[in-house]
């Protein structure tokens, strides 16, 4: 659900699920940006934006040439869980 420009938090949170889950499924392999919002079922250009506003610092990603492609994967340790806590804990805190 899209209000004005800026989308519902619940929604948000109900994309980066999807793609946890698209992430967690790859079994640490990498997978590519289109390849994970086909997965999800969301689109690409939502993928990429969740993932750099989100889950930059929960990912490993790189580049390969020449095609410019962005390949991403979980690190290692990662956990899903802390990691939704973890957002749903910055949500709470920008609000104040």
């Amino acid at each position: 659900m899209i209000i004005g420009v800026f989308m519902v938090k619940k929604t948000v949170l109900e994309n980066i699920i999807k793609i946890l889950k698209c992430l967690e499924n790859s079994k640490n392999d990498w997978i590519w940006i289109t390849e994970l919002a086909k997965r999800s079922k969301l689109h690409r250009t939502t993928v990429s934006r969740l993932i750099d506003k989100y889950l930059l610092m929960f990912i490993t990603q790189t580049t390969v040439e020449p095609f410019n492609i962005r390949m991403i994967r979980l690190k290692e340790g990662v956990d899903t869980k802390s990691i939704i806590k973890f957002i749903k804990l910055r949500e709470k805190l920008k609000d104040l």
